[in-house]
């Protein structure tokens, strides 16, 4: 494969949604993108996948085995991908030319939070992965909830340390004008900083002021993409951001060929 993006994100951001317009941006700009479904539990996808843990992988056979509720049954349910890895590696050696996304499950703790995840990550994508953490533009129009959201964005990079991209989804439900603030906010975390301590108190004050300076310090500020897959706008620079890792500065069909 040429690349692999694994969609992570708090459930309703639209991962899915994400997905399958990014797929449909490739195939409509002459490249090839397939979509790997990792989560067993979803009961619908907005897209035709390629890989669908679901052929092998039942929600309701594991309640019914293991005598678990629907969340015990979609922890060990992301557990048993691994059993079935060597399955999707093999069909992913086919594809030789292609982008392949994986949806990940809607729940981002079971991705973000599950051992397994790692290896899943490493087994399938290796050194041609990135990540893409998916917020919501709505909720990031006020400062405690874009801080929320880079919060969960810092801890996915902490977990894999992989190549990350912040991507904001839903832009075509907010204005242009708040869509505005959440690029100047990353630009400039001091005002980021003195709006949120109009909605915090006294006592959150020193503790949020450091977070956002280290976001500034270690380069978390001003990576934020934003998109909406309803309108397909921003997918370009989910691209660029892609080709760019991927690319090194080198032609892609010798980067990563053997030694």
């Amino acid at each position: 494969m040429k690349g692999a993006l694994f969609v992570t994100g708090p459930a309703g951001t639209g991962k899915s949604s994400f997905c399958g317009a990014l797929k449909e941006w490739f195939i409509k700009n002459n490249m090839d993108a397939a979509i790997v479904n990792l989560d067993p539990g979803s009961e619908f996808i907005p897209y035709e996948s390629d890989i669908d843990v679901r052929e092998w992988i039942s929600i309701a056979d594991i309640m019914a085995e293991y005598s678990l509720g629907p969340n015990g049954a979609q922890i060990v349910a992301s557990d048993l991908i691994i059993e079935h890895i060597d399955r999707i590696k093999n069909i992913l050696d086919e594809l030789t030319d292609y982008y392949v996304i994986f949806d990940t499950p809607g729940q981002i703790e079971l991705f973000t939070l599950r051992t397994s995840s790692n290896l899943i990550v490493e087994t399938l994508g290796g050194k041609k992965s990135m990540i893409a953490f998916i917020g919501d533009s709505v909720i990031s129009t006020t400062p405690s909830g874009h801080i929320s959201q880079k919060l969960m964005y810092s801890s996915v990079l902490a977990r894999f340390f992989k190549p990350t991209l912040y991507v904001s989804n839903k832009i075509d439900l907010i204005s242009e004008a708040q869509l505005n603030d959440i690029k100047e906010w990353e630009e400039t975390p001091d005002k980021l900083a003195d709006i949120f301590m109009e909605e915090g108190t006294p006592m959150r004050k020193d503790f949020f002021y450091n977070i956002l300076n280290a976001f500034q310090e270690s380069g978390l500020s001003n990576t934020i993409i934003p998109v909406s897959t309803k309108n397909m706008v921003g997918f370009e620079d989910v691209y660029s951001a892609m080709a760019l890792f991927l690319s090194g500065g080198e032609d892609e069909d010798t980067l990563y060929k053997d030694d």
